[in-house]
């Protein structure tokens, strides 16, 4: 069964997730310049906060990546819980492309300017 959805929480979290701290952050990824692997052109973070606060728990990150069939066309989820990086999920499109996915969340983790 599903849970009661809390009504004022973004994507309608459930109330075990809104008392856990979890929140899922969302990564817009388009193919890199060069032609291989990603990068990072827009998400729910600025590329600031993602720097300062979620760059070291993604260095820590050790997990492998899930697909989630309800994402939409090369977009990531990140799902943290209080202040760890707890799962990383990507649309069906980019199931088997673990590493470049990876390398360029990192990548975006370590940028300095201040717009995607």
């Amino acid at each position: 069964m599903k849970r009661p959805e809390i009504p004022d929480e973004r994507y309608g979290r459930c109330e075990q997730c809104a008392k856990a701290g979890r929140n899922a952050f969302r990564f817009r990824l388009f193919p890199a310049r060069g032609g291989a692997g990603f990068t990072v052109k827009a998400g729910e973070l600025s590329p600031h906060a993602l720097r300062q606060k979620w760059r070291t728990p993604l260095a820590a990150y050790k997990g492998h990546l899930s697909t989630k069939t309800n994402l939409g066309l090369h977009e990531l989820e990140m799902v943290t819980a209080k202040e760890r990086v707890e799962s990383l999920r990507v649309a069906p499109d980019l199931a088997g492309h673990d590493a470049e996915v990876l390398a360029a969340l990192h990548n975006a983790a370590e940028r300095t300017d201040s717009a995607w």
